[in-house]
């Protein structure tokens, strides 16, 4: 069976949901200390780990007893993680850093200077690649994860919140919210061999997250400020479709037929079926973020 698994920043847990009957599980991590804020997610093997933004920890969950195991102090302001060859790449704002913590032996080995509140990070195992989103920098950093270092520093456009590579290798998707600026956000696609600018298109107000399906060549982009879901076809370079799904949208996975997409103002996951063009609610925690398929 499928699940989806969200942080709830501001309720300090994680939704295990699944996508069979909808159930929902929550996965609490340890606040002893105050609050844990996750942020950002990822699978590493039959573990989820997790950035938490508020006690600058990372977690990892065991998802076969929906128990947090461990939980490691990595720096200010963990935003989001990913994984390469069994190391954990965090991205962390406030010091404008990636923090390299080997998840095998639970120690942090490099620190590699990036752009400026650095917001996420999506890495391809195949080209070996990273992309980081730096926010106030207006900035898109290439890292090398073979060798732990900064490739490239792309421009891009204002306030950066997302940046993925293609699961084709092919390209890099920016979002550029233009978050505090009186227009509408744009994703812009780069080439990921050569780092220059294919095309920049216009969506809705503030898009803070994207997901790119492979095999329909759409991007799926949440807008943050408008309430509604932008469909991008790639290969024409325009936005072909606007979906309104109310309140504040943030994170957003599609699975076959359908978009899973996180709520900020309702806290709750909106479930969209492309086909029949309906939607189902599920109440979960507030400020759901980072989400990942399992």
């Amino acid at each position: 069976m499928d699940y989806l698994y969200v942080c709830n920043t501001s309720s300090d847990f994680v939704s295990q949901i699944s996508l069979g009957d909808y159930s929902h599980k929550k996965i609490c991590l340890n606040s002893k200390e105050g609050r844990v804020g996750p942020h950002g997610i990822c699978s590493w093997k039959s573990e989820i780990i997790v950035a938490n933004s508020y006690n600058n920890s990372i977690s990892k969950i065991d998802i076969v007893d929906c128990v947090e195991k461990e939980n490691y102090y990595i720096g200010i302001h963990c935003n989001d993680v990913d994984v390469f060859n069994n190391h954990a790449y965090i991205v962390c704002g406030e010091s404008n850093s990636i923090i390299v913590f080997d998840l095998v032996t639970n120690v942090i080995i490099q620190e590699i200077p990036c752009g400026n509140m650095p917001h996420n990070i999506d890495i391809s195992r195949k080209s070996e690649l990273g992309v980081i989103a730096n926010m106030q920098s207006d900035c898109v950093s290439i890292l090398d994860c073979a060798k732990n270092d900064i490739l490239a520093s792309i421009k891009v456009g204002a306030y950066p919140t997302k940046a993925i590579i293609t699961s084709d290798n092919k390209y890099i998707i920016v979002c550029e919210s233009n978050l505090g600026l009186d227009k509408v956000g744009s994703i812009t696609l780069f080439d990921l061999v050569k780092f220059k600018k294919i095309i920049t298109i216009k969506v809705g107000k503030a898009p803070v997250d994207v997901y790119y399906d492979y095999v329909e060549k759409m991007c799926f982009v949440s807008n943050f400020l408008e309430g509604t879901i932008s469909i991008v076809d790639i290969s024409e370079g325009k936005e072909v479709r606007k979906i309104k799904v109310g309140g504040m949208p943030r994170g957003i996975i599609k699975k076959g037929r359908y978009l899973y997409i996180g709520n900020n103002y309702g806290n709750s996951l909106i479930i969209y079926d492309i086909y029949k063009m309906n939607i189902k609610t599920i109440p979960i925690g507030k400020e759901p973020n980072g989400m990942t398929l399992v």
